[in-house]
């Protein structure tokens, strides 16, 4: 028999997305120095649940999941699936001997879910499917969109990303490289390469994966850092026109992404600079 869920009034810093007999799918936002100390819907404890971190570590602001100090609060905005684990069976036994290896013991009717699953958000694809939860389009019935992002989630966080095979025509792939190095300024530079690569941004995606060891935004972020770093040792731009050179339209996420990489604000690296590396070569 499928379990059922009760719904108290959301606490404050939760908010419902969806709920039925077979699913619960909410964004909670609190701060604690632990994170099960949250805002939160009741559901059957038997459901499995997973936890999606949208917070990455943040240097100016501790944020979950970071290790528990008792002298310090953390800010934690999570996105939470609850699933009813006979509903979770049926929709992954279908494509079975695809599924992560550590769900495969579940599917088979072998062992149970693990009851909580952590995760960051970092795919850009899955990005994607949070993001629209987070602000869904104009729809006629929320309910049915909100039942399809499910299954999306779903088959992120279940299933192994498909073999890929990299590009048998290399010199593509270096001119979308190439191009990324000449065009950091451009706001449609990733737009851009997978028709550079005549193919699909997901399959650009997987390609860059491939090839690079990481996905096509990442490898430009680093071009542009590294690109950045360059500069405030090179010339006397100001930060702010150097900002702007490599892409960044916001001083301040630019600044947030340039201590992220090196461990200090572009003013102090201007002062103090480390040793650059070149650009991250083909593999």
């Amino acid at each position: 028999m499928i379990a059922t869920v009760v719904a108290r009034d959301a606490a404050a810093g939760a908010r419902l997305f969806y709920r039925s007999a077979h699913a619960l799918l909410y964004e909670r936002r609190f701060y604690s120095d632990d994170p099960t100390a949250a805002p939160e819907f009741e559901s059957d404890t038997s459901w499995a649940e997973f936890v999606l971190s949208l917070r990455p570590p943040d240097p100016e602001h501790l944020t979950c999941p970071r290790t528990l100090r008792s002298d310090v609060r953390y800010l934690h905005h999570h996105l939470i699936v609850r699933v009813e684990p006979s509903y979770l069976r049926e929709l992954l036994t279908p494509d079975a001997e695809r599924v992560l290896p550590e769900l495969a013991p579940f599917v088979r009717g072998e062992t149970v879910l693990p009851k909580t699953l952590y995760l960051l958000v970092s795919h850009p694809l899955l990005q994607g499917v949070v993001e629209s939860l987070l602000a869904p389009p104009p729809v006629g019935s929320l309910r049915l969109f909100y039942e399809g992002k499910l299954r999306e989630l779903v088959a992120f966080l279940c299933f192994a990303e498909p073999e890929v095979v990299a590009a048998p025509d290399e010199s593509r792939l270096q001119a979308a490289l190439e191009y990324l190095q000449s065009h950091l300024s451009d706001p449609d530079a990733l737009q851009k390469v997978s028709q550079r690569l005549h193919v699909s941004p997901r399959q650009c995606q997987r390609l860059f994966r491939v090839a690079m060891g990481c996905s096509p935004s990442e490898y430009l972020t680093e071009l542009r850092l590294r690109r950045a770093a360059t500069l405030l040792v090179s010339t006397n731009l100001s930060v702010s026109e150097i900002a702007l050179e490599v892409g960044y339209l916001s001083l301040s996420h630019f600044s947030r992404m340039f201590r992220e990489r090196f461990g200090k604000t572009p003013r102090a690296f201007r002062q103090n600079p480390h040793l650059i590396a070149e650009e991250p070569p083909l593999k």
